[in-house]
């Protein structure tokens, strides 16, 4: 016998408490048929995850040469198999998102330390392209919060996230340091942007003085697109805020 049962019996005797308790009943379970709905609702919502692809290369590190992004908010433009495949498709929050990591030796992070700063560090951005600019400017809406990622190279790892977005806007990569989240040598059709004034995309003086952007409202440009390369991150989607 439930508690509210057993509350009834020691009330007894009073017709109109047994009709406040058939009301309340029938509020309890219209509480819960409304709870019930809400949370199937919820579990229908669509999910996407921005960026995945049925196969993922390598990151370059440890193999030669060994490369890392730095100092830098990028995104892929084109990853072999979709074009623009971090861009939003509908209203929604970004629930997650995946960094797959190479393992550099340690002369190779002393290197990278030495020549981005250390330790290596990564967050999303949520980018907006400014109307009518070419090269490209995009303002950043929001981003998350930066993570250190010295405990997972040599992996995958799944950070969470609660960043709200608007179909239009695209998932990037910001990189504060560095991160070996990086493959080379593919086709043509892997084509990614940064955060780099055209014509300072290849000078290695221009790439190690360039800033991610990080400061939520500005515009930056994003004059530098590299071919037969690919940030290994994805993203999340959850439709719905």
């Amino acid at each position: 016998m439930s508690r509210f049962s057993r509350g009834a019996v020691i009330a007894g005797g009073w017709r109109g408490r047994w009709l406040v308790l058939a009301l309340i009943g029938s509020a309890l379970l219209l509480l819960v048929s409304l709870a019930t709905d809400h949370g199937d609702a919820r579990v229908g919502r669509t999910t996407v995850i921005l960026g995945q692809t049925a196969s993922e290369p390598d990151p370059s590190c440890p193999d030669l040469p060994c490369q890392a992004v730095g100092s830098v908010t990028g995104f892929q433009v084109d990853n072999g198999q979709t074009k623009l495949p971090l861009t939003v498709p509908h209203d929604g929050t970004i629930k997650a998102w995946t960094l797959t990591l190479a393992q550099p030796t340690n002369s190779q992070r002393t290197f990278f330390n030495g020549f981005f700063g250390t330790p290596p560090q990564a967050r999303l951005a949520i980018l907006r392209r400014v109307p009518g600019t070419s090269p490209p400017r995009y303002n950043l809406r929001r981003q998350g919060s930066v993570k250190v990622l010295s405990p997972y190279l040599g992996q995958t790892v799944k950070f969470s996230a609660n960043l709200e977005v608007e179909k239009g806007d695209i998932v990037g990569l910001t990189v504060p340091t560095w991160a070996p989240s990086f493959a080379q040598d593919l086709t043509a059709t892997n084509v990614w942007r940064a955060s780099r004034e055209e014509g300072a995309c290849k000078n290695a003086t221009d790439i190690r003085q360039g800033e991610p952007q990080e400061k939520v409202g500005t515009r930056r440009t994003y004059g530098c697109k590299y071919t037969t390369a690919r940030l290994l991150y994805t993203a999340t989607l959850v439709e719905g805020r």
